[in-house]
């Protein structure tokens, strides 16, 4: 009798996403964990929000786009952004990056939310 045990994440797919930014097309389907650990990083303090909804800290933010892009899109940098695409195109492409690991967050964040009630 065999005890091993297969689970292939490889399976697990995310909904395709591309977006074509610059003249670039880019593949967002994947948000890495170390751009969601930067986006974590900047936003776990109400003083962090604040600062970027201020427009301080901008740059990281942009950092952190660039970040989810280069995986399937090396040219991506967030100097390339900043140099190639207008305040609002980025706003907006930024939001489409960021939609599905900001869902996610806020869906984990009530989950946690409830645990520590309940301690």
């Amino acid at each position: 009798m065999s005890s091993d045990i297969m689970k292939d994440f490889d399976t697990i797919a995310p909904i395709k996403r591309v977006a074509r930014i610059g003249g670039e097309e880019v593949d967002v389907s994947v948000f890495s964990t170390r751009a969601t650990l930067k986006l974590i990083d900047m936003t776990d303090s109400p003083e962090k929000i604040r600062n970027l909804e201020d427009g301080k800290n901008i740059e990281c933010f942009v950092e952190v786009v660039a970040i989810a892009c280069q995986r399937s899109n090396p040219k991506i940098t967030a100097d390339w952004l900043m140099d190639n695409v207008d305040m609002f195109t980025l706003v907006e492409f930024s939001k489409f990056v960021l939609e599905p690991i900001i869902q996610k967050l806020e869906e984990i964040k009530p989950a946690e939310d409830a645990e520590k009630n309940c301690q």
